[in-house]
């Protein structure tokens, strides 16, 4: 009985992994499609223009699950058959634009933002349907187009950028990619940038779950060097000419560590298969960022770079929210009350079900009350109020993880459990 349940079980699966196979051929050409746009607007206003296409290499991302599982992100991108109105492709992510939104000069002053995303190249006509979130998760089509591979302009990729291998741990569509770019290295910093991208992915492969889930995951790094060697700092009067334009200040926070040139930072990156950027900056002044789905950076020397990588990563990979409430940030209301925030690793109690319910203990209390370090209760998974940035109505999972204070390798069993979700769904 029970082998015959399991020859069934497998039956089904290979028929499942066939058909999502025949859905990649029927539908894509083995090569890439980076669509290049401005995101343009305020918090009462946005519109997406699309500036140019390009044609890329191989697809490196899975091809066997193309309708991504978990829309974290607050953009999301939907391809439609033009011809059988399916839908054929999907990617959520986030964007700087979006928590533009929510700083006190977002709500008056338009901006206007670079983003890129890529998609397998389409055989035949395809619409493309941009939507965007609110903090409510309410959805507004910000842009509909349709690509024509016959019909519609497109320019190659660039191919200027050696590629080197840091951890390969499968073929690129069986794992997910991670692409290091460097910023702020100039060729004077050549044996640096080298050691700095090895202890780099070094902390990414020594920490739960990448280091037991090796064999999902490669890692590469771009040979880029910039005019100048440093990363800017405008509130310091600091300017550098670097590969990425990468700055601190993003938003006004001294600390937050951002990308300027997005359609550039593609185009570097245009030698190597990724699924997810990771910018190294050369600075010893601390900062980061971490977008879902879109890109991180992080500062090399200093204090706790082994944590800021692998914290920015959980943003980057997982989806993962900031836990901490203590810190100075810019965004305001960012998880409005009545609303069950998206990602899986915060809640407002709106819809506790949908979050880590099946990883607490019996007869756990919700809200858990705060446990003291050093007894049993402080490394349990509960549901403890601050998180998001506040300290009040937003509740996390764990007393400590690397999502909410300085510790390196410390994820909670919930933010675990979302990063190896993901991992998973690259490695099918």
């Amino acid at each position: 009985m029970k082998k015959t349940f399991f020859l069934s079980a497998l039956l089904i699966c290979c028929t499942i992994m066939t058909s999502f196979a025949q859905h990649f051929d029927q539908f894509f050409k083995d090569k890439t499609l980076r669509i290049s746009y401005l995101h343009i607007g305020n918090a009462t206003e946005e519109t997406i223009q699309i500036d140019h296409f390009n044609e890329g290499g191989q697809w490196n991302g899975t091809r066997q699950y193309l309708i991504e599982p978990h829309n974290y992100g607050d953009l999301l991108l939907e391809v439609y058959d033009s011809l059988s109105n399916k839908l054929i492709f999907s990617r959520s992510y986030n964007c700087l634009f979006n928590e533009y939104r929510t700083t006190e000069p977002g709500q008056t002053q338009v901006a206007s933002m670079e983003e890129c995303i890529n998609m397998p190249f389409p055989k035949n006509t395809v619409r493309l349907k941009f939507t965007t979130f609110d903090r409510k998760r309410n959805p507004s089509t910000l842009n509909i187009s349709y690509f024509n591979p016959k019909e519609t302009e497109t320019s190659p990729m660039l191919k200027d950028y050696k590629t080197k291998n840091l951890h390969i741990g499968n073929k690129p569509e069986k794992a997910i990619d991670i692409l290091f770019i460097p910023d702020g290295y100039a060729e004077s910093d050549a044996k640096l940038m080298k050691a700095d991208m090895k202890r780099f992915a070094s902390y990414v492969m020594n920490c739960s779950p990448y280091k037991e889930m090796s064999k999902k995951v490669n890692i590469r790094y771009i040979e880029g060097y910039s005019e100048e060697s440093g990363i800017t700092q405008p509130q310091n009067n600091i300017y550098r000419k670097t590969l990425l334009n990468s700055t601190f200040n993003g938003l006004e926070l001294d600390r937050y560590l951002i990308c300027n040139g997005i359609w550039n930072m593609h185009e570097v990156a245009d030698d190597a298969p990724y699924d997810v950027i990771v910018v190294i900056c050369n600075t010893e002044k601390y900062g980061g960022a971490g977008f879902y789905n879109f890109y991180c950076t992080v500062y090399n020397h200093g204090d706790h770079p082994d944590y800021v990588i692998v914290h920015e990563m959980g943003h980057l990979i997982g989806g993962l929210a900031d836990e901490y409430y203590t810190s100075e940030v810019t965004v305001q209301d960012f998880y409005p009350a009545g609303v069950e925030p998206v990602e899986p690793n915060l809640t407002t109690l709106v819809n506790f079900e949908s979050k880590w319910v099946d990883q607490l203990e019996s007869g756990t209390s919700i809200p858990t009350p705060p446990a003291k370090r050093g007894t049993p209760e402080y490394d349990k998974v509960g549901v403890y109020e601050g998180g998001g940035y506040v300290a009040k109505g937003v509740y996390r999972p764990s007393m400590h993880c690397t999502m909410h204070t300085i510790v390196y390798d410390d994820f909670c069993p919930v933010c675990k459990k979302a990063l190896e979700e993901v991992l998973d769904y690259y490695s099918k």
